[in-house]
């Protein structure tokens, strides 16, 4: 089967409340003792954290359920709370919530009345409320602070108007809730009054947020590199990373993107991104390079590994552009590098790489030969260089971002 996804959608639930209680205090000479059923717990929520330890959305569930709350036992004792689900997907994941059409479902008078009944858990060994006339009907009370609770929830939400989920996880660590937990149901105790001292019911627990979710993930690299099949763009990242992506000598060997990490001798890190090759047409989805062109979106750097050693090289640079335009507009013109892979080819690749030299003015060149590792050494170094400089105006950027933002807080509050 396919072993990497970075593109999944997936219903997720909140568990339901536990169930209220219903139960009488029973001691030795003490026959009737006053209510102590628990209140049921509360469900758990359906969280998505992300986590360096994850590279794909392979794990992902169509069906992703927290647990159900503990119901409320005797004594006085409450349920416990569900266990909440924490989703673990990789840094760079974008949380979308998918928001369906609403349905006009007419509900009848007697779907009103068995919503109503099924909210109630009654004492096990309970008679059926008759109540006698000119007497007060407990039920029905307790019935009516249930409403007023409800309605009280009801515009409490209108108010709260919950917002549509759309976060994108950038950072190790961060969360979003996606579905909250539904509440527990009361025990027996709630509807203790000073009129009914032994109320014989409690209420079952609510069912807990359901939505559907998808899931798209983008790839975080310091670098992405792009290429036609079989430019040697997976000899490239072994050659200068601690990645080992499949080599052959056909197209499409890479069926999925690698990231590899380039360790330098003083501690200093950066990562590389390899997708599959494109081919002219990918942004209409032909060939294998249109699914997966996401995840050099976010590269700070663009390298465009060229194979000097094939027939035409400069118009494997324009494909690349091309599609690369086509697929977003400005992706081209993010900072760029070309390395000219190849090189040791003397014949052939010597008269293309001065060709190439000499048609693209605007974009460095660095001609090496991944296979046998030449010239690699200067290539990292100039990765670094540019990989660096580009860290530091993003750490500048953010600083300047939250200048801004106390400042406009501090206005706000003066205000």
């Amino acid at each position: 089967g396919r072993q990497f996804l970075d593109f999944v959608r997936f219903k997720a639930r909140g568990g339901d409340g536990g169930d209220g209680c219903v139960s009488f205090l029973r001691e030795k000479y003490l026959a009737k003792g006053p209510p102590n059923g628990g209140n049921g717990g509360r469900g758990g929520d359906v969280i998505i954290r992300a986590t360096p330890d994850e590279s794909t959305l392979k794990h992902m569930r169509r069906l992703c359920l927290a647990k159900r709350g503990q119901n409320g036992l005797g004594g006085g004792k409450h349920g416990m709370k569900g266990e909440d689900l924490i989703i673990e997907v990789p840094v760079g994941t974008i949380v979308r919530e998918l928001v369906p059409e609403p349905m006009e479902e007419e509900e009848t008078d007697e779907d009103a009345q068995s919503k109503r009944e099924s909210r109630w858990l009654y004492y096990p060994r309970a008679e059926p409320i008759v109540v006698a006339e000119g007497r007060v009907n407990f039920f029905h009370q307790a019935e009516r602070m249930l409403d007023e609770e409800e309605k009280y929830l009801e515009w409490k939400a209108r108010k709260e108007k919950r917002e549509v989920v759309n976060v994108d996880l950038t950072e190790p660590g961060q969360e979003v809730l996606i579905c909250k937990g539904g509440l527990g149901g009361y025990g027996n105790p709630h509807f203790l009054t000073t009129e009914n001292r032994s109320p014989k019911w409690a209420t079952r627990g609510k069912k807990g947020e359901e939505r559907e979710v998808e899931l798209e993930l983008k790839t975080i690299a310091d670098i992405g590199l792009v290429g036609v099949p079989n430019a040697g763009k997976s000899t490239l990242l072994s050659a200068i990373s601690n990645a080992h992506p499949k080599q052959a000598d056909y197209a499409f060997t890479t069926l999925h993107p690698y990231v590899g990490t380039v360790d330098y001798a003083d501690q200093f890190q950066l990562t590389v991104a390899d997708i599959p090759g494109l081919i002219r047409g990918a942004h209409r989805n032909i060939g294998l390079g249109h699914a997966f062109l996401r995840h050099v979106e976010r590269a700070k750097l663009l390298v465009y590994v060229i194979d000097v050693s094939g027939p035409s090289p400069i118009e494997d640079l324009k494909t690349l552009q091309y599609e690369l335009e086509a697929y977003r507009p400005g992706l081209t013109q993010r900072q760029s590098l070309i390395v000219a892979n190849k090189a040791d080819k003397v014949t052939q690749a010597k008269e293309n790489l001065a060709k190439l030299q000499e048609e693209v003015k605007y974009i460095p060149i660095i001609p090496v030969s991944a296979k046998y590792e030449k010239n690699v050494l200067k290539l990292t170094s100039v990765l670094r260089k540019e990989v660096e400089r580009m860290r530091l105006e993003d750490t500048e950027r953010k600083s300047l971002e939250e200048i801004q933002r106390r400042k406009k807080e501090e206005e706000e509050a003066l205000l």
